[in-house]
Formats: C-alpha cells, structure tokens, sequence
C-alpha cells in the first residue's frame, strides 16, 4: 500500500482546467504539494495547467505508481481495465454511482470487481474521496483549502467510511494544532477494506495513533485480527455508526455498508482491544491522553482546584468512571495547611478556594504530585477567579517536567479560558472543557495502561 501514499509518479484521470469540477481540485493539490511526475489525463485536452495531458494512462511511457479516477461512472471501469493493463499498482476510485445507489450501481461494482480479478492492482473506493499524506505531498481531497484547515505533519491517522466525516476530522485536528501522518477515505470498499488499511497502519512507522469512523464491517473475523495486531503497540479510536436500525438502513444508501449488530461489534471492540468514541470530540480527548507520554502506575487520582464544584464534579466524575479518590498522606496535609487560611479543611479534592495566590497553587500542586498516594494529578481551574492569572502555566509546566506522574487540566469557560487553556496545552499537558470529558480521557489513559 506503500504507492497510495508515497508515489512518485501519479495520473489524474479525469484532470480539468474547469474550477468547478473535482478533477481540478485534485490537480491543484498535486501541483502545489507533490513532488513528483505528474500525469493529467483528458482526452480533450493536450495541456493541463502547464503539464502535457495524454487521452489515457495507456499513452504515458513512463511508470505510473498511483492512478486517481473522477470520471462519471459509466466510463470509470474502462479507466479501470486501462489501469490494469498499464499494470499501475493502486487506484484510488472518487467516482460514486455504484452499489450505494441502485440495481444497476450494483452490476456495474459487480463488474468492477472482475476487472481487477486476479491482477496486481489494488483499489481504494469507489465512492470516497480518497487519501492524503502530509509529508509526501499526496492529497485527493477536494474540499476548498479555505473551508478546511490543512493539518501539520504529524502522528495521528485516520481512516474513515465517509468522506465527509474523515475530512471534518482533518479539520478539528488542524484547527487542534494536531499532526495528521495519513488519511484514507475508503468508501464502498470493492478491494481495500478497513482490516487492510488498520494492517498497513500497525507497520507505519509514521503513525502512532489510529482514528476510525466506520458504518459497517466487510469481514468480521478478520476485523477482529487487525484490532488485535495493532492494539498492542498502537491505540486505535472507533466512531461506530449505523448503531440504529434507522442509522443501518441509512449507512447502506451511503456506501452500500451491511452495519450488523451493534453489541456484536462493541465485543469485537472489546476483544480487540479497541477504544470506542461516543462522537468526534470525545476521539480528540482520547488523542489528547494517549498523547501524554507519562504512564500511571494506578487509578487513584488526586485533584486540585481553586473552584470548589468543581472539585465536587471531578470527583463524581472520577467515580463514575471506575477511579479512586487518593487518600493524602499526613504529609501532604501538613504542607498545604501551611500556605491555606485557617479555616480551610485539607482533604481530597483539595479546594483552595477563589483568592489562592500562586504561592498557594505551587505549594499545593507540588505536595499533591509528590504524594506517594496519588498515581494521577488532575488541576481543575475557575479561571474567572480574580487571583488567577496566565502565570499558573509556569507553574503547572515546571511540575510536569519534574515528575513522572501525568498531570490532566481542565478548564470551563469562554474568551479568558480557552486563552489561557491554549497556553497551557503549548507545554504539551492535556486540557478538558469539562470534569466529564476530563475523567472519561483520565479513564481511557487508565485502562490502556494498566490492562
């Protein structure tokens, strides 16, 4: 699968100079980013924004190792047989029309398939919108660069049924700050299924954590294998849609997709050692986690706040997610007691109230990481607080350099908070909008440590 991703040579058929059409978009991506041969095919044109066009991949002598289809479909299988005897190694098909519209989309997947029966050429699609590669400058996508924020190279890699939820994931990671390695679309699945892209991404070495959006799985059994094998040295996210007979119904009229059971696949997941996601921002809390370097050696958490409900939700929350409220030690007692007013009570969470002073953060912070207690320091902070200031950042950093316990922020708020969140998530410590989201991702963390 190499080729998808790292081609040096790539054939747009279906490339035009007309703006409005897909085959433009797909060429400009490829002039401004790959490097390279490039190959336009149009049997209308000669030239094509400067490159010499040819009327089919059979006129190009040179080899050819990635072909990319935007031809209607009554015309694309024939795109397709020319592929094959060119002997070009992997295909990516944008091309809708077949088995998720009608009888004869059917016959004419049907037929797709035998083209490729028995030949070298592998296919992604039909019906996606294909594959990106940030460090090799490989980019179907033909959303508007203006509407989506291309992310930065990166670590993460997404695949995804539906194209227009892979591209929003590229967006949030983007918008993020998040590194994005590869991206595959893979729509109606006619060769490549989804166990073969999780495969390619267990050996990648430029991937190390997995997302995936899927509507339905092509081969369970061998789904189940492609979970195992990765899941041991690389986490993997799963968005699961089509929960609903309404949603299965709906996931067949989008790629032509079987979605199953529901509580079958969450035991597939379960056995294979997946993470499932309730929605997209739950899958980039879980990036956010499984970012953090620093493992736990338990479960018990403790918790700082100069908010007092907050602490009380964090720890509902802690609960509710199967984790332990720390007992500090005496002497953690002791040295906090030190810098509160004398009519605090020291326990955990430890709320040090709306005035604490950065005196009070530091001290306080300090003794709670250093609690033999406590295996995970969640710092939970109302920044509307009058004392509170960009300066805690400093503070919560230098704690994080020291120890080898994670330390998880969270923040609630609008302009000033996520302000001060960004600066914070710029020394590379997790940071959650809610108690919620932050004890679900500490959980996330938890088990895939110590299970």
């Amino acid at each position: 699968m190499d080729s998808f991703f790292k081609p040096e040579s790539v054939a747009i058929i279906g490339a035009s100079e007309d703006k409005k059409k897909l085959g433009n978009a797909i060429l400009t991506n490829f002039i401004n980013g790959f490097k390279g041969k490039i190959y336009p095919i149009n049997p209308k044109q000669d030239m094509l924004m400067g490159l010499k066009a040819y009327a089919s991949v059979k006129d190009v002598k040179g080899k050819i190792d990635l072909a990319i289809i935007v031809v209607p479909a009554v015309i694309a299988n024939k795109a397709v047989k020319d592929c094959v005897d060119k002997k070009i190694p992997s295909v990516v098909m944008i091309t809708a029309g077949y088995r998720e519209t009608n009888s004869n989309g059917v016959i004419l997947e049907n037929q797709l398939k035998l083209i490729i029966k028995n030949s070298k050429t592998r296919i992604i699609g039909p019906n996606c919108i294909g594959v990106m590669d940030t460090a090799h400058g490989v980019n179907t996508l033909f959303t508007p660069a203006y509407k989506m924020k291309k992310p930065k190279n990166g670590f993460i890699s997404i695949l995804s049924q539906s194209g227009a939820v892979g591209t929003t994931l590229i967006d949030i990671a983007g918008n993020k700050n998040l590194g994005v390695s590869k991206f595959i679309s893979y729509g109606n699945r006619i060769d490549l299924d989804e166990s073969d892209i999780i495969n390619y991404f267990a050996k990648d070495k430029e991937t190390k954590i997995i997302l995936a959006y899927i509507e339905g799985v092509k081969d369970g059994r061998k789904f189940l294998d492609a979970l195992k094998n990765i899941s041991k040295n690389k986490p993997i996210i799963i968005l699961k849609a089509g929960k609903s007979d309404m949603g299965a119904k709906a996931a067949a009229s989008h790629t032509g997709s079987l979605a199953g059971s529901y509580e079958i696949f969450k035991s597939v997941l379960k056995q294979g050692g997946a993470i499932e996601s309730k929605d997209m921002e739950d899958m980039f809390d879980y990036v956010n986690i499984l970012s953090e370097n620093k493992k736990p050696k338990g479960k018990r958490i403790g918790i700082v706040t100069n908010g007092g409900g907050f602490g009380v939700m964090c720890t509902d929350a802690a609960l509710a997610n199967d984790l332990e409220i720390a007992e500090f030690d005496k002497a953690t007692i002791n040295c906090i007691k030190n810098v509160m007013p004398e009519y605090a009570t020291i326990h955990n969470p430890v709320d040090l109230i709306g005035d604490a002073d950065i005196r009070r953060f530091k001290t306080t912070i300090d003794a709670v990481t250093n609690d033999k207690n406590v295996d995970i320091v969640a710092i939970y902070l109302w920044t509307l607080g009058t004392t509170l200031d960009f300066s805690i950042t400093d503070i919560i950093s230098e704690v994080s350099k020291k120890t080898k316990k994670p330390i998880i922020v969270g923040a609630s708020g609008s302009k000033y908070t996520k302000g001060l969140s960004t600066t914070i998530k710029n020394e590379n410590i997790p940071v959650y909008t809610t108690p919620t989201r932050l004890m679900d991702a500490v959980k996330i963390l938890v088990n895939r440590t110590l299970n």
